[in-house]
């Protein structure tokens, strides 16, 4: 198998389509959403600001993400001192889920923001507390949990950073 991190833009037409064929788990749509929520994401001005990514496996979508910076930053990122790019909704295709592709994709993601934004320092997300599967692949990546924002607050995410 032959696996790329690709923007978004320079898919086919055909894997234009086969990328709406994206499936998650319900679980999964309700931390980080479904594939058409995420390309409305991508009509964000500045465009210079964030970018689109999709893992290709085989040639054929698996997997997408967005990197996001400056004006299009969240609140919760916009406090840090350091130049910060955020990742929003890393998705894997459920039928191809347990073969490593989302640890593919982050351990990629370093070079991959610099390369795209050579300013970046670190990188910033945001996780529900309870998606436990994600929050153990970050942390055994090297990732860091910031301390607690408001616990008590629903839908509580906890903050997490790799510095570069």
């Amino acid at each position: 198998m032959h696996f790329a991190l690709t923007r978004h833009e320079s898919l086919s037409p055909t894997q234009q389509h086969q990328l709406l064929e994206i499936e998650l788990l319900p679980e999964q749509i309700r931390h980080v959403g479904d594939i058409y929520g995420g390309l409305h994401t991508l009509t964000a001005r500045p465009i210079a600001d964030r970018q689109g990514f999709v893992l290709l496996m085989d040639d054929i979508p698996r997997g997408f993400f967005i990197l996001k910076r400056r004006s299009l930053l969240p609140d919760w990122a916009r406090e840090c001192a350091s130049v910060t790019t955020t990742l929003h909704a890393l998705m894997i295709d459920r039928r191809f889920q347990g073969l490593g592709l989302g640890k593919q994709c982050l351990r990629a993601l370093p070079a991959l923001a610099q390369a795209l934004w050579s300013d970046t320092e670190q990188l910033m997300l945001a996780v529900e507390t309870g998606n436990h599967p994600a929050r153990q692949l970050y942390l055994a990546l090297g990732w860091q949990e910031l301390p607690n924002r408001d616990p008590d607050q629903p839908g509580f995410e906890r903050l997490m950073l790799l510095a570069l």
